[in-house]
């Protein structure tokens, strides 16, 4: 294991995992185009609060309360975190308006799923000899999938570009703008979407190759907002077999910057 990753995973064990950028813009945003009654400061401290609150939520602590014998868990909670930032507004004018369309709950959400995906995505890279090659496939249903949308009176219509599998879908785009031509010649021999994690394909994916202005810019699963799609290894003999690698080969893990990860020191 390289000298960075063992930093990088002692850092992630001390809950150093730093809330995703996209998540924390998409507030930002937000907060400029509707809390126009919001200071600079409150919207620092609210932005603060709903980062450290989510930290909390991932890497809960254990506390020896005065008089107690054992530790006990502290941590923030969905709701609870999402009734302390509302309550940081709720004093403003039309405060009430801008929490509400903020969607808390859903940014929240999202930004735990990314954190444990970056969790998951670290320390996935210590059993790369073992597990060279990530599958991506649906892991959670959704009601209305991409691929799909809503028509006249309820109805579905197909959205195939939309897809993340389809012969014009977000997989392909990703495989040939990464430039991964064995990613892609598996996807079309057998339908898999199977890349080595040193793949460039995980990245571009996450940055929305093709167009697609939904993703998180992550290099690891959940790649775009509300997706169902998730990754697991794929083992070495059946990379083989794929033509991903070959016989004897040693794999490398992905070239990601894993500081990239972390709040700053």
């Amino acid at each position: 294991m390289s000298d960075a990753l063992t930093t990088a995973i002692e850092r992630l064990k001390r809950g150093g995992l730093q809330v995703p950028p996209a998540a924390e813009a998409s507030l930002r945003r937000q907060l400029a185009e509707h809390g126009g009654a919001l200071s600079e400061k409150t919207v620092e401290e609210f932005l603060q609060k709903f980062k450290d609150g989510i930290k909390s939520i991932i890497t809960p602590v254990q506390v020896l309360r005065p008089g107690e014998t054992q530790t006990v868990t502290e941590g923030s909670t969905l709701p609870g975190l999402t009734g302390d930032l509302h309550k940081m507004i709720s004093g403003f004018e039309d405060g009430g308006a801008i929490a509400q369309m903020l969607n808390l709950n859903f940014k929240i959400d999202v930004a735990q799923k990314v954190m444990r995906g970056g969790g998951h995505f670290l320390t996935d890279q210590t059993d790369v000899d073992e597990y060279p090659a990530w599958e991506l496939h649906r892991i959670y249903e959704r009601d209305l999938p991409r691929g799909e949308k809503r028509g006249p009176k309820g109805t579905i219509i197909e959205v195939p570009e939309d897809a993340w599998d389809t012969e014009d879908g977000r997989w392909v785009k990703a495989c040939r703008e990464a430039g991964d031509d064995d990613a892609l010649r598996v996807f079309q021999q057998t339908g898999r979407m199977v890349a080595l994690k040193a793949s460039g394909v995980w990245q571009v994916l996450g940055d929305g190759a093709g167009g697609y202005d939904d993703t998180l810019g992550n290099p690891f699963a959940p790649f775009a907002f509300n997706s169902g799609y998730g990754t697991d290894g794929v083992p070495t003999q059946e990379c083989v077999e794929l033509g991903l690698l070959d016989a004897g080969e040693k794999a490398e893990p992905s070239p990601f910057d894993f500081t990239k990860l972390f709040s700053p020191a």
